[in-house]
């Protein structure tokens, strides 16, 4: 991993990231978006570190319910702990959130809630580890906790853990 590719607090040994993060690597995975063409305006690591993910270099993460290694550096970020970027689109202030943050806080809590010994936010998972147990235990409800029962959502996030297990797999083979 790249010192240089985060600021403030990043951990050298494994990735920080938030489950509803990881979840739309899986489905960007899974449509093979690789966020070649964002328009990064407030400067966060999402498409960099997208990328890492689906070329494998993504090895090790902890998820975290807080700022992580997509956020850290994004100008939306308030003293470095709280994201001062509000939604703007009616399904979301239908739930009654404005602010990103807590409605991101919100949705980590209940990820985590549902799976959480897999959305755990001690551990360090080894990805294709992670991946192998989301194969098993993720479902088309957990997944719709986040994007309210888009059902190709479900099968792309699915398709996304079927590539990721592809792509650590040989990654893996390739370390031993």
């Amino acid at each position: 991993m790249k010192k240089d590719l985060f600021a403030g607090e990043a951990n050298e040994e494994y990735f920080q990231i938030k489950p509803h993060h990881f979840l739309d690597y899986l489905y960007d995975l899974g449509v093979d978006y690789r966020h070649d063409d964002e328009i990064n305006v407030f400067g966060s690591n999402n498409g960099e570190l997208c990328r890492a993910f689906i070329d494998g270099k993504m090895t090790k993460i902890r998820f975290t319910p807080f700022v992580d290694d997509i956020c850290r550096p994004c100008k939306k970020l308030a003293e470095g702990v709280r994201c001062i970027d509000v939604f703007d689109d009616d399904t979301t202030l239908y739930y009654g959130f404005r602010y990103k943050n807590d409605f991101n806080y919100q949705l980590d809590m209940k990820l985590n809630s549902a799976l959480p010994d897999v959305f755990c936010f001690d551990k360090v998972w080894d990805m294709i580890d992670l991946l192998s147990e989301l194969e098993k235990r993720l479902t088309a409800e957990i997944i719709d906790l986040y994007k309210w029962r888009r059902p190709e959502r479900v099968e792309k996030t699915f398709s996304g853990i079927e590539k990721g297990k592809k792509i650590y797999s040989l990654q893996t083979k390739k370390a031993v």
